[in-house]
């Protein structure tokens, strides 16, 4: 008699355990298709704010790449009613998609993502960089260039030749997007003598080297300037030794720690004093060495 009872004892707490198993499987399962599957934590609609709105379809797309991680495509087998809803809130992270946007958009600066939880919708306001700059590459010459050989190195350069790639470069020294190959710009062209090629979304120059050289930009606009700046030249982007090429023909070679307000007075006294009528046939100014002034004049 005890022993039956204590097997009926067994197959309850047997019995008990099994649906407890099966209780707890099925709420998990719940739980899972709550989260992952049905349309109440999923983000229903993309909004796009300064930027192209195809954007928003790469977005998803994206989202829906993160979504697999966690819910396979046998899941929707199952339920192939819940196919679109393939964007859980769960499986997103602010964090990972403003990484991934500023790496495969480098014309994006800045980027700022908001979810609504009610209304599901995911928005994003989009700050695309602005063009300060044109960032020209060009084939660096073969001979050394040390103190003796500076000199004639600038003035056998021809400095009307053809440039590499060109790349536009807003204002924090950031290249986003190659520009075409055309004649001429109206943007301020800063020539650098390498060739090698740095990725979209790279900063190339530092934001304070960029400022002083925009300074030269800015100043040589002003309406007393005896010059008119077409591009500058500079060896790395580390040098501090910095090639004006003038609309009037010839050069100029400063350094970038010198005052060019300074710089543009010592070119108006030799295009006033020194050279009056012979100043078109001006060749170079050399102000590397201030306060010594170097100039040559073609014959």
């Amino acid at each position: 008699m005890r022993r039956t009872r204590n097997a009926l004892r067994v197959f309850w707490f047997r019995l008990q355990l099994l649906f407890i198993i099966f209780f707890i499987i099925f709420l998990l399962g719940f739980i899972y298709w709550v989260l992952f599957i049905s349309s109440h934590f999923q983000i229903q609609e993309i909004l796009i704010e300064g930027y192209n709105p195809s954007l928003a379809t790469k977005i998803d797309l994206y989202l829906q790449q993160r979504n697999t991680r966690f819910v396979p495509f046998l899941a929707y087998a199952i339920f192939p009613k819940y196919l679109r809803s393939n964007k859980s809130i769960l499986t997103f992270y602010y964090s990972d998609l403003e990484k991934s946007l500023l790496k495969n958009y480098p014309d994006i600066e800045k980027i700022n993502i908001s979810l609504d939880f009610k209304t599901k919708v995911l928005a994003l306001q989009i700050k695309q960089r602005e063009i300060d700059f044109l960032w020209c590459l060009e084939r660096e010459p073969a001979q050394a260039i040390n103190d003796e050989s500076d000199l004639s190195y600038f003035e056998n350069q021809n400095y009307i030749n053809e440039f590499g790639d060109c790349y536009y470069m807003d204002k924090h020294g950031v290249i986003f997007e190659q520009a075409p190959r055309t004649q001429g710009s109206f943007l301020n062209k800063i020539v650098i003598l390498e060739t090698k090629k740095k990725a979209l979304g790279s900063r190339v120059i530092s934001q304070e080297k960029l400022e002083k050289l925009n300074q030269a930009f800015i100043l040589s606009k002003g309406e007393e300037s005896p010059i008119a700046t077409n591009y500058l030249e500079i060896k790395t982007e580390n040098s501090l030794e910095v090639k004006l090429v003038t609309n009037e023909g010839f050069y100029i070679l400063y350094n970038l720690n010198d005052d060019f307000i300074e710089l543009l007075k010592i070119v108006d006294g030799i295009k006033d004093q020194q050279l009056k009528g012979n100043f078109f046939n001006l060749q170079y100014i050399d102000y590397r060495y201030p306060p010594k002034v170097y100039y040559k004049v073609s014959r």
